[in-house]
């Protein structure tokens, strides 16, 4: 085999709670991971030696500071006679959208070397290396469709998913800064308790396992909208319209700048995007679907 073709999906936080902070600055979350059918390319080619990464998006860092580099660092590492690669990322997914769109791509690029190469290299070190990379990275790894994650997300569970879900997501190519939504967050009060906030969302997967979206909603959070909606003002706008127009249950993702509307069935969301005739700035619709 001398090429390989892989997808790199997108991620939605269907909840997202912020437990506590760290002494080390990072902080304590519990979230719900849920794979979507939007999804980048990745075109893998095997070189005699050395390692070149072209995309789509003119303005992504391909260096150094591109999670795909450093996962073939990482590998190299690993395997110091590991061949070298060209690698043609074809992006879709938005720079800074709360989409997990670069910790997908290192996770796919990581999951294809194995296969390509055949590197005998165990779950186990792949998880080691992910986790240096980024926190998303081992959702991606675990090849799930969806999971809970708590600590930095960093442990995750793999739960069923049930029934395909729907979704209309407002994107942006005016991205968040994950660091900034941080700094921004405002953290007063006692931590959280793991245990109360895993059986609900326990509670929110039961509902949406059974298409029951508008009851999930009632326990559907993330704790980092308003540091976000404080940096990006046009998320709250981008909310309040998928709101008005009766959207079931609608968040942000991640730490923004992605809002989305879930939704059961292929007819409902398709209804709503034709009503949704003018989508407020800097945003643009995309329907998708669990994957």
């Amino acid at each position: 085999m001398r090429s390989l073709t892989l997808q790199s999906p997108a991620k939605l936080n269907l909840h997202l709670r912020v437990l506590g902070k760290r002494t080390d600055g990072y902080h304590e979350l519990l979230t719900l991971f849920h794979r979507i059918s939007l999804a980048d390319t990745i075109l893998i080619r095997k070189n005699p030696k050395g390692f070149k990464l072209t995309t789509n998006v003119p303005l992504l860092e391909t260096g150094e500071g591109n999670l795909i580099t450093q996962a073939y660092r990482a590998l190299q590492k690993e395997f110091p006679k590991l061949g070298g690669v060209s690698v043609r990322l074809t992006k879709r997914i938005p720079l800074g959208g709360g989409l997990g769109g670069g910790s997908s791509n290192a996770a796919s690029f990581l999951l294809g070397m194995k296969k390509l190469f055949g590197l005998r290299i165990s779950k186990k070190e792949l998880f080691s290396i992910g986790r240096k990379l980024g926190a998303d990275v081992p959702f991606f790894l675990l090849e799930a469709r969806q999971a809970v994650a708590w600590g930095i997300g960093d442990k995750l569970q793999k739960v069923p998913q049930g029934a395909r879900l729907w979704f209309l997501l407002l994107l942006s190519d005016h991205g968040t800064n994950t660091k900034k939504v941080y700094q921004t967050l405002s953290w007063s009060g006692r931590p959280l308790s793991l245990t109360k906030e895993r059986c609900i969302a326990k509670i929110l997967r039961s509902f949406l396992e059974r298409k029951r979206v508008r009851e999930a909603s009632v326990f559907a959070r993330n704790d980092l909208e308003m540091p976000a909606f404080r940096l990006m003002p046009s998320l709250p706008k981008a909310k309040a319209v998928l709101k008005g127009l009766g959207a079931p249950f609608v968040l942000m993702s991640g730490s923004g700048a992605t809002v989305f509307a879930a939704f059961s069935s292929r007819k409902e969301v398709f209804d709503l995007s034709k009503r949704l005739k003018e989508v407020p700035f800097p945003f643009r619709k995309v329907i998708c679907h669990s994957y």
